[in-house]
């Protein structure tokens, strides 16, 4: 389609108009400049800057950088003070070994450095002080040129010497790799001490008890002697010794336990060497070659097996002793509830196999002596209960929390965690309340068993699902539950005992039996 010529002109007059439009509207700006457009915001703050990240790294250990400087002769020891001092350290002077003793029993240092070591007479001495305060302080002996320190005296302890004359060079770096090697021996003790907690996790609890305990087993794993766990029942000496057996270099081998209350002079014999066959039982000092063993209870061994035991554990402490191969490679844990000193005055049980248990004696705290503890334990206990079902872990009010620890605890920590696990096995609750709780600890427990004495297996049974049926207030479901047996049989047991059947009134009370009596019918 063609235009007209007057079309032409208008068309070509509005081209023109909206050119000179644009032209004017890019000369308001400067060439190449980028315009936003005008845009109403919303008044806001300004923004601040983020909030600079806090360092959350644990703050290093403060560096012991004291040093002990004994030397007889002022000269010597004023040079050897001025020396250590130019290199950032604090020094300690001293001038008799009495006076170093005196120091090393009061203080902790990084380096001790000795004058004229082949005087000091009671140089073992000096080092069992420095070594009862910190394994990782290193000991610097300066001996003269002709000393025979080296040749004829030997020191039966890691240390560096130096001999006369020496020039500064020498000295600084005997120095130096001596707190080097300090260093060295305090970051493996830190990593030792890790290890330790995550070995001794199952040993629950942050008091002093309890932290006293963990060090004294870490004290005893580093020694291969015989030891003996006492605790009063349900504290937890199988605990210790399997921690003890965990931390000490037997740990990849293996631990095996011996109830020797539940074994006679025989089957204890047979336990323990085994069968003469070479296709028999091997016995549990062949089956735990390397490892450790748990003599638990050892308190009821039987007198005529006491001898048998008494020359086992002689013959592995002379094996240890000489350091030869001559006994079982194995370690001996023995744990007991009673007094074993007691039963030696009455004669009932020996005094060498006694001395041979007694090398190094660990006690494990009662629960009543750590009741700070108790919230720990419930937790840990609550914890496990969880992984076990499967679900989220139950709550426990501040409430509960105090009932339990008002609490005597005759059963120590076994007793607590039976009444956290029959709590949570009876109650659906998300939440455990003083009620809970109540019921089951009364003084008058089930764990006692005083009274259980001389009573027949049906007695103490029908003894023990009364109680507990009496402890879930006539619940059945809830009584089948704890004592893990089936409705039906628990049913048929509470008919058997004159209660009346399931739900009809006072099912949950016992019937009166009726006893006859020359034919005259009594209630008993």
């Amino acid at each position: 389609m063609e235009l007209l010529p007057q079309e032409i002109l208008v068309s070509l007059s509005l081209r023109l108009s909206l050119s000179s439009q644009i032209e004017d509207i890019m000369n308001e700006f400067p060439h190449g400049a980028h315009h936003e457009p005008h845009i109403l915001r919303f008044p806001h703050s300004a923004p601040t800057a983020p909030p600079e990240p806090r360092n959350t790294a644990p703050e290093p250990e403060p560096v012991n950088r004291t040093v002990l400087v004994f030397s007889p002769r002022p000269g010597a020891r004023q040079l050897l003070a001025d020396d250590v001092r130019k290199r950032g350290m604090q020094v300690c002077e001293t001038d008799s070994p009495d006076a170093m003793l005196f120091h090393l029993s009061r203080q902790e240092f990084c380096c001790c450095i000795i004058d004229d070591a082949d005087s000091v007479s009671r140089i073992q001495e000096v080092n069992a002080a420095i070594r009862a305060h910190s394994r990782a302080a290193q000991v610097l002996c300066i001996v003269s040129e002709d000393s025979r320190w080296g040749r004829e005296t030997v020191p039966s302890f890691d240390c560096d010497v130096i001999e006369r004359p020496y020039s500064a060079s020498r000295f600084g770096a005997a120095l130096l790799n001596a707190l080097r090697r300090g260093e060295l021996v305090r970051e493996n003790e830190k990593l030792r001490r890790q290890l330790l907690n995550r070995n001794l996790m199952d040993l629950v609890g942050s008091t002093p008890a309890m932290q006293s305990l963990r060090e004294s087993i870490r004290i005893a794993a580093d020694d291969d002697r015989t030891v003996l766990v006492r605790g009063e029942p349900g504290s937890g000496t199988t605990l210790v010794a399997e921690g003890l057996h965990r931390c000490s270099r037997r740990a990849g081998r293996p631990f095996l336990r011996i109830d020797c209350s539940l074994h006679s002079v025989e089957t204890l014999e047979h336990q323990l060497f085994g069968d003469a066959a070479p296709d028999g039982f091997p016995g549990y000092l062949k089956m735990g070659e390397g490892g450790s063993i748990l003599l638990d209870n050892v308190d009821t061994v039987a007198l005529p097996f006491q001898k048998r035991l008494a020359q086992l554990l002689e013959q592995r402490a002379a094996a240890v002793l000489n350091g030869t191969q001559d006994g079982p490679n194995i370690r001996f844990i023995a744990a007991t509830h009673g007094d074993l000193n007691r039963l030696a005055m009455e004669s009932r049980f020996r005094d060498d196999l006694l001395q041979h248990l007694s090398g190094i004696t660990l006690q494990s705290p009662p629960l009543r002596v750590r009741t700070n503890d108790i919230p720990l334990l419930v937790e840990h206990f609550i914890s496990q209960i969880s992984l076990k079902e499967g679900r989220p872990p139950r709550q426990i009010s501040s409430e509960s929390l105090q009932l339990l620890e008002s609490h005597a605890w005759p059963g120590n920590v076994r007793e607590l965690q039976n009444v956290i696990e029959r709590c949570c096995t009876v109650d659906a609750d998300e939440c455990i309340n003083p009620e809970d709780l109540r019921p089951w600890l009364s003084h008058d427990a089930i764990e006692d068993g005083a009274e259980c004495v001389g009573m027949t297996l049906a007695e103490m049974e029908r003894k023990l699902i009364e109680s507990t049926f009496a402890r879930c207030n006539g619940n059945r479901e809830k009584t089948a539950q704890i004592l893990q047996i089936g409705l039906r049989t628990l049913s048929g047991k509470l008919r058997e005992y004159g209660y009346p059947p399931r739900g009809g009134p006072g099912s949950n009370v016992r019937r009166p039996q009726i006893v006859a009596f020359g034919g005259e019918r009594k209630a008993a």
